[in-house]
């Protein structure tokens, strides 16, 4: 009878230790994030500030943002600056490509009064600007757009992270992700310590999601197609699970249930405190 209870009394133990410690993520042990659901301000608080801007992200900060989503291009003259769209048209005073232009030319351009008159001398950042303004107040989830427009721009952005790396005083979080796994596996290769995840706005098999986990973190479904079964499927995976762009409280509160690792929303003030 003893040696029964003794038996008994082991496996609780072990299933004890197996909750604390083997059931860790792996993608989370190496993270400096904080639990999720991870606060990701959308071009920064874009339902409030022209994107893309200072203010937008500072207003992220203000509004409890944990990470500031950043989108960035390559200039004329390889520096990286932060917009969303190829072109300027729609949000700048400027027009055609953003590649045509140098960064001190895209700097001269208004891109705040679009959005409103209040915000006219809003202008286009560089991206080393950002990360030196805002390094000690939140996390970076930095987005490569277009690759295809830009080769050489994965190499261009890692040079930009180890100068950013060397220079600061302040342990930031980064990740970089994007519509494109080929530019994504690149940039893994040359800096495998930075998560890299990859953005999806239509289904995906498993072989897809096997590919792309031998190098990702993460997975990004856009909102419409994220359910509980498919996130099942991208953690036995082993990455983790974000999902954009949720502009909706009610459907905030339904990933937030879910427990996926990171939202991204223009609203950061819409999540649960």
């Amino acid at each position: 009878m003893i040696g029964f209870f003794l038996i008994i009394v082991l496996i609780i133990l072990f299933l004890v230790y197996f909750k604390l410690n083997g059931s860790k993520d792996p993608c989370h042990e190496n993270s400096h994030f904080q639990p999720a659901p991870l606060k990701i301000g959308h071009r920064g608080a874009a339902g409030y500030c022209p994107e893309n801007t200072i203010a937008s992200y500072e207003k992220a900060i203000e509004l409890g943002a944990d990470v500031l989503e950043v989108d960035i291009h390559l200039s004329k003259d390889d520096v990286l600056v932060v917009h969303h769209d190829p072109t300027l048209n729609r949000t700048t005073s400027g027009k055609g490509n953003v590649r045509d232009y140098t960064a001190d030319e895209l700097k001269k351009l208004d891109a705040g009064s679009w959005y409103h008159s209040r915000f006219k001398n809003e202008r286009i950042p560089l991206l080393s600007e950002v990360l030196e303004r805002f390094q000690s107040e939140a996390g970076f989830l930095i987005e490569i757009k277009h690759p295809s427009l830009y080769p050489g721009i994965e190499a261009r952005l890692a040079e930009e992270l180890r100068k950013f790396t060397e220079i600061t005083s302040v342990h930031t979080p980064v990740m970089v992700h994007s519509f494109d796994a080929e530019s994504m596996k690149r940039f893994h290769l040359l800096m495998p310590d930075i998560q890299v995840g990859v953005l999806i706005k239509r289904k995906i098999d498993d072989e897809a999601l096997k590919e792309i986990a031998k190098f990702a973190a993460f997975l990004n479904p856009k909102q419409t197609i994220l359910n509980p079964k498919l996130q099942l499927r991208i953690q036995k995976h082993g990455m983790k699970v974000f999902t954009w762009t949720v502009n909706n409280k009610q459907r905030l509160r339904l990933f937030e249930k879910m427990k996926v690792d990171g939202i991204i929303s223009d609203f950061p003030d819409y999540f649960s405190d």
